[in-house]
């Protein structure tokens, strides 16, 4: 079995995993991050492939092509030697080596420089920026179309039974009902010119690259949004019920927790996590409760998160800081408290002919259209809580 095939098998198992743990009916929060880095492994891999696609292709050219080998090869021996040097010089930066230029030359020779080939790193080195956990812990809804769309409310828990009298009247008791409408708004990934001369002498997927990019860009702006609102997309902060304020205006305690614990209606509490920035983890990490023992324990599993008072740790880097009057700390079930809405898929469109008359370039951008809202139906399933304003 070929390396290609290898890889593209690969990619295959990685995809039949991950839509496997989507697809089951009780997804979960761990699924969901587990499912987010097989994905990933998918986009490596891909990469992967399209290098040795595109190397595969370069050989198959030279073979095409006939040129006298040089003294003392054979048409064969030549196609050898250059397929095997052009491969190692594409995946691993190597080149043949030469003496000439090495010391005092003779002759009309002054430097051996001009036969040796630049070298090439075939890793594309990236700036990497988390896109944080909070699209994977919201419930995501997927509609068909930016329609104006209604949510019902329903919140019954004030009520229960009524102790009655023998042949006694019973009183009206309905259920509180309400309503709320959701929006989207258009966003956009930005627009990147790539000039012909750049598609065609990459050593790098380009469409596969900018694809990727993109993608990221949709998963840290939608986080974003989620976190601090826009137009139609509800903040999941200023949405949240307020479980107090901390005793100091840059310090979490202990007893801080405690509030946000308290407030949160046991219901909700099986399923609720906290969401914070790694500030505010890395602040918390020294805290002890009454007991002398860490409020904060690192997750000693590959992908499993950490726990904060035995509840999971969820990062989202939008969140503030611990600051006078700001909120740096959510605790709830985010399932149960905020859904995504999304229309349709993230639309990634190719500009063939819109720049290249003009500029000789391709065009690439990407839209998409998203809502939020939060889904408290009036017994609070996010909680927040604020840091004491002076």
């Amino acid at each position: 079995m070929n390396k290609l095939q290898q890889l593209r098998e690969k990619r295959n198992k990685l995809m039949a995993d991950a839509a496997k743990l989507i697809e089951q009916e009780n997804l979960t929060t761990e699924h969901r991050t587990q499912a987010d880095a097989m994905l990933a492994d998918v986009d490596i891999v891909e990469a992967d492939i399209s290098r040795e696609e595109r190397v595969a292709k370069y050989e198959a050219e030279q073979r095409a092509t006939t040129r006298p080998p040089r003294p003392g090869f054979s048409v064969d021996q030549e196609a050898d030697t250059e397929k095997r040097a052009f491969s190692d010089f594409i995946r691993y930066g190597r080149v043949e080596q030469r003496d000439l230029g090495v010391g005092p030359v003779a002759g009309t020779i002054t430097g051996g420089s001009q036969f040796v080939p630049q070298l090439f790193d075939p890793v594309l080195v990236s700036a990497r920026k988390a896109v944080g956990q909070v699209i994977s812990a919201v419930n995501v809804r997927k509609t068909d179309s930016g329609a104006a769309m209604k949510i019902a409310l329903e919140n019954d828990t004030a009520l229960g039974v009524t102790v009655v009298g023998e042949s006694a009247g019973v009183t009206e008791a309905d259920p509180s009902l309400a309503s709320k409408m959701s929006g989207v708004d258009k966003i956009t990934t930005g627009l990147v010119k790539v000039s012909l001369e750049e598609l065609e002498d990459s050593a790098f997927n380009i469409d596969a690259f900018i694809r990727d990019k993109f993608f990221k860009r949709y998963l840290r702006g939608v986080s974003k949004l989620i976190v601090q609102g826009s137009t139609n997309v509800e903040s999941i902060v200023t949405t949240a019920t307020s479980a107090g304020t901390a005793a100091a205006t840059n310090m979490l305690t202990y007893t801080d927790l405690l509030k946000l614990w308290a407030g949160l209606d046991p219901e909700y509490q099986a399923n609720a996590s906290f969401l914070l920035n790694s500030s505010t983890r890395a602040a918390l990490m020294g805290q002890l409760d009454t007991l002398g023992r860490p409020i904060f324990v690192p997750s000693t599993t590959a992908g499993a998160p950490d726990t904060l008072i035995g509840r999971p740790i969820l990062l989202s880097q939008h969140l503030d800081n611990m600051g006078a009057g700001t909120t740096p700390v959510l605790f709830g079930d985010f399932t149960e408290g905020y859904t995504l809405r999304t229309v349709g898929d993230l639309q990634v469109f190719r500009l063939d002919q819109l720049y290249l008359p003009s500029e000789g370039v391709i065009g690439f951008t990407a839209f998409a259209r998203v809502g939020g809202y939060a889904t408290d139906a009036g017994t609070h399933p996010i909680q927040s809580l604020q840091m004491k304003a002076t």
